[in-house]
């Protein structure tokens, strides 16, 4: 009776603090919502910085929606049969993401990189609702100049979550992702959605990317490592029989953009006609 009584006393003292540490630690969260945009900033670039690279390129400065200016390069194949609309990874600029650009042009492809805002060159203010709406002026740029089903979509990392929102709203060749990832985590993002459910979300940039590559009209291929928690590998569970998700065993989130089965697999799907 005397340890019923005591364990009562407990719970009467205790779950006020408890609740008021939730609510406190989640009003905490969500007032710091927005400054979670500065894990998806990098490197700036001077305004009259030169690239220098062997490939044949031309520079671009494309205006788009909430103030954007976005810095890209678009490297020339000769007579090229289209274009690989190419999204980075979250770190790094042109600088150096522009030495990337002879591995699709040896496949007969012009490729065009772009510099998210506060990368670079590129200027405007960081939110996911720009993320997507800069990646859909680009694309629409690019279909001024190639046809679209001359247009294929590719992105590593950060650069596949948003590679997967503009399949889920264009009709590119195909779309290729790469290891599909955000600076988040996904699994940080997830726990806390789930522990503060129904409250608003806490976190500013939750990328949807399996419901995208569901909505895709085009067909979607992804590549992952054999990490069966990451998004890429869970996103096999969701796609339709048209996509294509391949594996690569001992691969790793940096080795995967560069290995010789993710290249061979792009350099066959771009010999299709």
């Amino acid at each position: 009776m005397i340890i019923r009584k005591s364990w009562t006393k407990w719970l009467i003292i205790s779950l006020p603090i408890i609740l008021f540490a939730y609510i406190g630690i989640y009003l905490f969260l969500y007032s710091i919502k927005d400054q979670q945009t500065k894990q998806y900033r990098s490197t700036s670039l001077p305004s009259d910085f030169k690239f220098s690279f062997n490939e044949p390129m031309e520079e671009l400065m494309i205006k788009t929606p909430q103030g954007g200016l976005l810095n890209a390069l678009l490297f020339k194949a000769p007579r090229a049969k289209g274009v690989i609309c190419f999204w980075k990874g979250g770190g790094g600029t042109l600088a150096n993401w522009g030495l990337i650009a002879p591995r699709f042009l040896q496949y007969g492809y012009d490729v065009l990189i772009t510099d998210y805002r506060q990368h670079g060159k590129s200027k405007g203010a960081i939110s996911i609702a720009n993320f997507y709406s800069d990646a859909q002026t680009v694309y629409d740029s690019l279909k001024l100049r190639y046809r679209e089903d001359r247009i294929v979509v590719c992105g590593y990392s950060l650069g596949g979550r948003i590679a997967a929102h503009l399949a889920s709203t264009n009709r590119p060749k195909f779309t290729f992702l790469i290891d599909p990832s955000s600076a988040g985590g996904d699994f940080s993002d997830r726990f806390t959605d789930i522990l503060y459910y129904p409250f608003p979300s806490v976190n500013g940039f939750t990328f949807l990317t399996d419901q995208d590559v569901q909505k895709a009209p085009s067909q979607v291929i992804v590549v992952s490592t054999d990490n069966p928690h990451s998004t890429a590998y869970q996103l096999n569970s969701v796609l339709s029989d048209h996509d294509q998700h391949l594996v690569i065993p001992n691969s790793t989130h940096a080795s995967i953009l560069n290995h010789p089965q993710t290249m061979q697999l792009l350099k066959k799907l771009l010999a299709r006609p």
